[in-house]
């Protein structure tokens, strides 16, 4: 998959990685940043709750409502919200 332009510096990847899991990837000005390797039932899970907070760690997604922050070493770099 192509990198999906966060901000002007950071860019998210996603990639299949063994049965069922997934691999993200922060990518900061072309270089890979930061990844977490999470399980597709997980993720799912984070997508349809209301609220939460997925991952621990460096890389962490945050979610209120419709409105998703993507979160890399404590930095806010990207806030998505559905204009629905």
């Amino acid at each position: 998959m192509a990198p999906i332009p966060l901000s002007q510096n950071y860019a998210l990847s996603i990639e299949p990685y063994e049965k069922l899991r997934l691999r993200l990837i922060i990518y900061k000005n072309g270089e890979e940043y930061v990844c977490r390797k999470e399980s597709l039932h997980n993720l799912k899970q984070f997508l349809s709750a209301d609220e939460g907070r997925t991952f621990k760690g460096r890389l962490q997604l945050l979610k209120h409502g419709d409105d998703i922050a993507v979160e890399v070493k404590g930095e806010l770099v990207a806030r998505y919200t559905n204009p629905v």
